[in-house]
């Protein structure tokens, strides 16, 4: 029952002390802005894999503050908030601030954070004017493949849409843009894709996990999660009965009932290191 109440203990009114602070350092030599994110590590730890080693591990940080110099202090608290069970409206960040905290979810290992942007922008209804923007940013972002794809997916659909299969359309649309917008490799990319939706074969769902492409590997989430499907934990096979996994030797591994329902953050069942398993 505590899940749901633990962004009370990031309220200012809180008798719950923190104790480890984020500093974000932004502005010249002359005029320095400081900013803050305040957290407790225990949370943080059962969250994420590299803070749990980086505040109790064999090498851990003893300093009470650490300097974060990879990330605004907006986007990491919004990062932050998130692993308190704080419920953001994604649709009001930013495109290129949602690919900046999908690089810290990449980063802190937080894989359902990752899931909940990509669902995000799998989503975003855009105008032919900003595909370019798009396509652009999942270049920049190529590094995260996921991401990068999604955003390509995103862009493609909004040409497929508005130019339908007509590609000289598209080549005219390119052509109306300053040529110094267009990146030669995004192009090519977004090019290559609208030829393809044509003639890709059409996929069946997966029937373990029941989606479409099939989530083999992947990590298991509250908005994914099949009753039924088979999957890997922690080197396991796993298959989900009604509302609790079981192992290969019939023995529970975790309740997924308040995992399905979404109740209780999935950060305290130990469900951020399962996968589906389809054949």
């Amino acid at each position: 029952m505590a899940a749901p109440k633990l962004s009370k203990c990031l309220e200012p009114n809180s008798i719950i002390p923190t104790d480890i602070t984020f500093i974000f350092q932004s502005g010249g030599p002359r005029r320095t802005e400081i900013k803050k994110v305040k957290a407790q590590k225990v949370i943080l730890a059962i969250a994420s894999d590299v803070f749990e080693k980086e505040f109790y591990g064999d090498m851990k940080e003893t300093k009470d503050e650490i300097a974060i110099v990879d990330a605004s202090q907006e986007v990491f608290q919004a990062m932050v908030d998130f692993i308190y069970n704080k419920q953001p409206n994604w649709k009001d960040f930013s495109v290129s601030f949602l690919c900046s905290l999908y690089y810290l979810g990449e980063k802190y290992i937080i894989g359902d954070l990752k899931a909940e942007i990509i669902a995000t922008i799998s989503d975003l209804k855009i105008t032919k004017e900003k595909v370019l923007e798009i396509a652009h940013l999942a270049e920049d972002n190529s590094h995260h493949e996921p991401l990068s794809e999604a955003l390509y997916d995103v862009a493609t659909a909004v040409l497929k849409a508005e130019f339908k299969d007509k590609v000289e359309k598209v080549y005219e649309f390119f052509d109306e843009a300053e040529f110094s917008q267009v990146n030669a490799v995004v192009l090519f990319k977004l090019m290559s894709r609208l030829r393809s939706v044509n003639t890709l074969p059409s996929q069946s769902q997966c029937r373990n996990c029941q989606h479409i492409p099939c989530l083999d590997g992947q990590e298991v989430t509250r908005e994914n999660f099949v009753q039924g499907a088979r999957m890997h934990c922690r080197e396991r096979e796993l298959v989900s009965v009604g509302g609790a996994i079981y192992d290969a030797y019939g023995s529970p591994y975790v309740n997924l009932t308040r995992f399905k329902d979404g109740s209780h953050s999935p950060f305290f069942l130990n469900m951020r290191q399962c996968a589906y398993k389809c054949p």
